[in-house]
């Protein structure tokens, strides 16, 4: 009765599985054609690499594993696995076999379910869901595991009825009763018409800034008409521009006309104005998001502070690190045309995290008090919308317009604000700041508390990602009250912004404006699944190489650097998002190694097929070699900038030459920073990886061990 009972619920789970499985393909029609696609692509990947893996001295992403645990870890995990894989194999013969009814039974359900698949071919066990869903699934004994991946993708049918997701859109437009033979007909009943005969408006988008209008699809602001028409501006006020909608729901950019010419022109009325300049840099890409042209749009005189951002990206390499940082800034300011601006204040923040944003909003208010309005610029993609939601809903914000003004689009593509974005001041009066001091020394103290219990929690742990700076953002002031001669006035909430009305008349404001695109930056080359393969996203772990002269290294397949002339091996350390491979190989076999691998796997980036690779720049070299001079075996020497792509620090023997030449798309943000911006970070390294010329990924420090 056990031998039949076991029998049974072996077969009931295979039939369980083999249904699903069905259920799956049916459900998703030619996805199997697609897979098969993929698989032939997988095996002339694999078929390429046998050919080349002689020439290949290392990747990081074959080898990752080596890297983690360091050769002898991972030659025990290696013999483990294949003991445990032995037993299985054992206990599954040590079972009794199955009756000859039931064997027929089994196989005959298998050959039904397989019988599409040539006959030597493996029963392919990953499926293409549409638009790029991709799913893994695997077949196992007991149940069928179905794992997303981590990219973020969507429902195309979704998107058709995009427009339902705004209050005043009639749904009764998409029914689905009618036939719409023709395309254009289609096209208008999922995303609308434009009317260029309509009026554009006075009312900015909350997200972008541009004024709201139904013209064109290619200019900044567009609504279709069945969004646009009939709406007063009070219910403008509310509703955001068609690319923003499309950013914040589906992360995809529409295209639009904007000429970078047009973004200086509009910051020109700030050289007439009383203001101060807070000018944001991007820490993992300076000086390439240095906006030096500043200096002539609002002249030397104007007061600027530096706002810093990613700092919770950056590793502590040891005690003092933030102020090396700073140091490391201000030398590579002095290099450029800011050298003449009139710096009050450096800020290092974290616009994600919020760490440093206090600090910089109780430099503001005593550096400026009220004096005149405040304006947020700089190069694209370094956070600007993000620090403008965050000072939002901080003190800085006047209290009653905290609810009412919507906060400005973030996404990783470059360029997503493209007008002014604003909201009032907070003014600065004695008794407000007496309160926010009372208010910021308990959150010190609490902090200081939570530090303490992070430490013991951490303690004689190896934490493999430290935690990041972190900071807190809180409101002093939360009432709608207006302070006047010792009367607190209570105050209706107000609903929509008008500069007229009494409370904000007499305001100034706080103006969030287009990113600057900068010419070294290799951003706008890239598309969306390039974009978040490439910026990182989490505290970065530098990676560290031993190399000899003659030996070549790439950063996924958007950046190259040569070891053209040392007399001794040097060691370099590599900054950039762990999503970007790191290969080494030789010099004069690197050409014809990126010629074969560019677009695959190897290099992760650039992605997307052979029509992707077809449009690709290519890598071209800076035509003057870089030259270092060694501080030791425990000193980063300087830095090799990669644009956006991040950095190499450079480790020699003392006062020994090392000259290398460095790659990137269409050579661009190739610069030599000296001092180098964690001098200390090859003591980050762990041990070297038998064989090979990699380090082990060391522990980093976390914040609490530093200070």
């Amino acid at each position: 009765m056990i031998y039949s009972l076991r029998n049974i619920l072996r077969l009931h789970r295979k039939r369980n599985a083999f249904s699903r499985l069905n259920h799956f393909r049916a459900s998703s029609g030619d996805e199997n054609s697609h897979d098969n696609s993929n698989r032939d692509k997988k095996k002339q990947f694999e078929t390429l690499f046998q050919q080349y893996k002689d020439k290949i001295v290392f990747n990081s992403y074959l080898e990752h594993d080596k890297i983690d645990l360091g050769h002898y870890k991972y030659h025990i995990k290696t013999i483990t696995h294949a003991r445990k894989s032995e037993a299985k194999r054992y206990e599954e013969k040590k079972l009794p076999p199955l009756p000859v009814a039931l064997q027929y039974y089994v196989d005959k359900d298998r050959l039904l379910d397989v019988e599409t698949v040539e006959d030597n071919e493996e029963s392919p066990k990953t499926f293409q869901l549409p638009f790029s869903r991709t799913t893994d699934v695997k077949i196992c004994e007991d149940e069928i595991t179905i794992s997303k991946q981590s990219e973020e993708e969507f429902d195309r049918s979704n998107i058709n009825k995009w427009m339902t997701n705004y209050e005043h859109f009639d749904d009764a437009m998409l029914s689905e009763d009618e036939n719409y033979d023709d395309l254009d007909t289609q096209w208008s009943k999922y995303y609308g018409t434009a009317d260029p005969m309509e009026p554009i408006s006075h009312v900015n988008c909350g997200g972008c800034g541009a004024l709201l209008h139904c013209n064109d699809p290619a200019i900044p602001g567009y609504l279709p008409s069945e969004l646009f028409k009939g709406r007063k501006n009070e219910e403008l006020k509310k509703m955001e521009c068609q690319r923003c909608h499309f950013l914040a729901e589906y992360n995809i950019a529409l295209d639009v006309t904007v000429h970078p010419e047009e973004y200086e022109k509009l910051l020109q009325s700030i050289r007439h104005i009383k203001s101060l300049v807070l000018l944001m840099v991007d820490l993992l890409d300076f000086p390439c998001s240095f906006w030096s042209g500043i200096v002539d749009i609002i002249g030397p005189d104007r007061p600027i502070i530096i706002v810093a951002n990613k700092v919770d990206l950056l590793p502590g390499d040891s005690i003092g690190y933030l102020k090396r940082i700073k140091e490391s800034l201000m030398s590579e300011i002095k290099k450029t045309r800011l050298r003449e601006a009139n710096i009050k204040y450096i800020a290092l923040i974290s616009a994600k995290t919020g760490y440093g944003v206090e600090d910089l909003i109780s430099a503001m208010f005593k550096l400026w008090l009220y004096k005149g309005d405040v304006f947020l610029v700089g190069c694209t993609n370094v956070g600007k919308s993000s620090l403008f939601n965050v000072l939002l809903q901080s003190d800085y914000c006047k209290v009653h317009a905290v609810d009412i003004v919507k906060r400005a689009t973030v996404s990783r593509w470059p360029g997503t604000t493209l007008n002014l974005l604003k909201f009032p001041i907070n003014r600065p009066s004695g008794w407000k700041i007496r309160e926010r001091s009372v208010r910021l020394q308990s959150d010190a103290r609490l902090l200081k508390t939570e530090k303490e219990i992070r430490r013991e929690q951490l303690s004689g742990k190896n934490v493999s990602e430290a935690p990041a700076l972190i900071g807190h953002i809180g409101r002093t002031f939360n009432e709608y009250q207006v302070f006047s001669d010792n009367i607190a006035e209570k105050r209706q909430p107000i609903e929509i912004l008008d500069e007229r009305h009494e409370l904000f008349k007499k305001s100034k404001w706080f103006y969030d404006t287009p990113g600057v695109i900068h010419p070294d930056q290799v951003l706008s080359l890239l598309s969306t699944e390039e974009l978040l393969l490439t910026i990182p996203k989490q505290l970065i772990r530098p990676q560290t190489y031993y190399l000899h002269k003659g030996s070549t290294l790439f950063i996924g397949g958007l950046a190259r650097v040569d070891l053209f002339d040392c007399t001794d091996p040097c060691r370099f350390t590599i900054f950039c998002s762990e999503n970007l491979p790191i290969t080494v190989v030789k010099t004069d076999e690197a050409d014809e190694i990126y010629k074969n691998f560019v677009g695959t796997e190897l290099f992760a980036v650039p992605t997307g097929g052979s029509e992707r690779i077809k449009n690709w720049p290519g890598l071209q070299k800076k035509q003057d070699n870089i030259q270092y001079i060694g501080e030791g075996p425990k000193l980063c020497c300087g830095d090799i900038v990669l644009s956006s792509i991040g950095w190499v620090s450079v480790t020699a023997k003392i006062d020994t030459p090392c000259v290398v030449t460095a790659w990137t798309p269409e050579g661009r943000g190739i610069h030599k920073r000296y001092p180098s911006l964690l001098p200390y970070s090859i003591n980050l390294k762990g041990k070297r990886v038998r064989d090979t010329p990699a380090y082990m990924l060391g522990n980093i420090f976390t914040d609490e061990e530093l200070n």
